[in-house]
């Protein structure tokens, strides 16, 4: 009887035990998921208020009204007009991701692009996107590039990072200069960094370029275009100036021009000098940038046919104000008018998420802005 009374006591004893972890492990989860809901609630409280008013404010002048990547103390990319500021929402792509995120006074991810009424991104002033740089925005467009030697390859990596382009190099056995030209009406933008081409092989194939250029084809070309001189193609004659001083490389901008963002009156010192001359072919020539001592057209843009042309003397320069490469392909992706491919959010990470959308006006037509902010927590 003892016996029985003994076991029963260790079993009310064990009991009792067992209905306490149980009871505590319960109070313990409640508790657990109550703190994650509240604490789920307040984070998408946060991003709601941080959305609204990052998203209001951008749709504002900024701080000062014509602010720049310098001086902005806030970022808006409207003159208070709900239309868009060219010049600003460039500026704004210049500013770093970790500098926005400061500004907008947030520590959530964000990220910003534009729609028509089709909900099809928009390629806005070269930006298909601004925001956390991880997130993949390409264009949607086929694009080639061909140099010569890669010491001159200076947008070589724009190329392939950006516009994904197909590339083609002198010394490469398959994709050389011939497959180039076999190809080149594949293609929507076209890049021919310093190519040297000698007198035979640029007179054979110089057709094939002025066709792809005035089967509105986008043609930007730098350097000796060919070791002749004064050889025609495209609408102008090539050079190569006979000094090579600085005094002789020295130039100055002449002129605005809508997708290059230079200042008229700045100085440029190419590392090499050749320059273009204008002919009876060429239509809407611009001359943006001259040399000094003698008025040679350093950089210049032309209509050829249906299609367009850009010519600098040189992507390398030993004085300028400013990342002159940048300059180049912030002005390809506004040149070219690419559109966007749609937003792929990737491998992006997150758990909590907020999706606004705002109108503006963009050349006179109305786009939304979309807003996307995350928070990982």
């Amino acid at each position: 009887m003892k016996k029985n009374k003994l076991k029963a006591q260790i079993w009310f004893t064990d009991f009792v035990i067992g209905t306490l972890i149980f009871s505590f492990m319960l109070i313990a989860y409640y508790t657990y998921t109550t703190n994650i809901s509240k604490q789920n609630s307040f984070i998408m409280d946060d991003l709601i208020s941080d959305g609204k008013s990052i998203s209001s404010s951008v749709l504002l002048s900024g701080f000062p009204d014509n602010w720049n990547n310098a001086t902005v103390q806030s970022i808006g990319i409207t003159n208070n007009n709900q239309k868009i500021n060219n010049t600003k929402i460039v500026d704004f792509n210049r500013i770093s991701y970790d500098t926005t995120k400061k500004l907008f006074g947030t520590a959530h991810d964000y990220l910003i692009f534009f729609t028509d009424e089709n909900g099809t991104v928009l390629n806005v002033e070269g930006v298909c996107g601004i925001g956390k740089p991880e997130i993949n925005l390409t264009f949607n467009t086929r694009s080639a590039y061909y140099n010569s030697d890669d010491t001159d390859s200076f947008l070589k990596d724009f190329m392939i990072e950006t516009l994904v382009a197909d590339i083609y190099n002198e010394d490469d056995p398959i994709n050389d200069f011939d497959a180039f030209i076999v190809n080149i009406n594949d293609y929507g933008f076209v890049a021919i960094e310093h190519p040297d081409l000698s007198t035979a092989i640029f007179d054979n194939n110089k057709k094939a370029i002025e066709d792809y250029t005035s089967n509105r084809g986008f043609l930007m070309m730098s350097g000796q275009i060919t070791s002749g001189q004064e050889k025609e193609m495209a609408g102008v004659k090539y050079y190569k100036k006979s000094g090579q001083s600085i005094s002789n490389r020295n130039s100055t901008i002449v002129s605005e021009d809508e997708f290059l963002s230079f200042t008229v009156g700045k100085n440029i010192i190419f590392s090499q000098a050749y320059y273009v001359e204008n002919q009876s072919e060429s239509q809407n020539f611009t001359e943006i940038v001259k040399f000094n001592d003698d008025n040679k057209i350093a950089v210049s843009r032309w209509s050829y046919g249906n299609g367009s042309v850009f010519y600098f003397s040189d992507f390398d320069v030993s004085f300028f104000s400013g990342n002159f490469v940048e300059e180049i392909t912030e002005a390809i992706k506004k040149w070219g008018n690419f559109k966007c491919n749609p937003i792929d959010l990737g491998n992006t990470q997150y758990k909590n998420f907020i999706k606004l959308e705002r109108f503006l006006i963009y050349n006179s037509k109305p786009i939304k802005m979309v807003f996307y902010l995350w928070s990982n927590i």
